[in-house]
């Protein structure tokens, strides 16, 4: 059985005023129609239609986006088998009860205490290493003094 349904076609990002179009669906295949040209026939697997809560659909055609805003949304939405606004988001519970701040601080001080535990006083560079450091950086910055003293 083909089904036309009248509209106006936008693309993605256009808010005027769209093309005037329609969409012919024939059993398993939809097809775009502006000024008498066809624009472009898919399967309906090929199209993914979702409501849009204002009376328009946005649909992808082939991995294109499209917004149609039908003549008659409510007949659109069940000729597509979808619904005509937006499912809502499922909510979510929130969790009740009360906070147990003893706990968490009891956890803060044994993460503390195992922190400390960890041998952390050792250094990372050895004496001899420190003190070639300090050495190289004292004839480094007498090095700098004595050439900005010569020019």
């Amino acid at each position: 059985m083909n089904t036309t349904f009248k509209g106006d076609v936008l693309l993605d990002g256009e808010t005027e005023n769209g093309l005037e179009a329609s969409f012919e669906i024939d059993g398993d295949s939809v097809k775009l129609i502006a000024g008498g040209t066809e624009l472009g026939t898919w399967s309906q697997a090929e199209c993914d239609v979702s409501p849009t809560g204002d009376g328009s659909f946005l649909m992808i055609l082939g991995g294109e986006p499209v917004t149609f805003e039908p003549v008659s949304p409510s007949a659109f939405a069940e000729a597509m088998s979808v619904p005509l606004v937006p499912t809502p988001p499922a909510e979510v519970e929130t969790p009740t009860g009360s906070y147990d701040y003893d706990a968490a601080i009891d956890e803060v001080i044994a993460n503390a205490v195992a922190t400390k535990a960890l041998d952390v006083d050792k250094d990372m560079l050895s004496k001899p290493v420190i003190a070639g450091i300090v050495g190289i950086s004292g004839v480094l910055m007498i090095s700098l003094v004595t050439m900005s003293m010569l020019f």
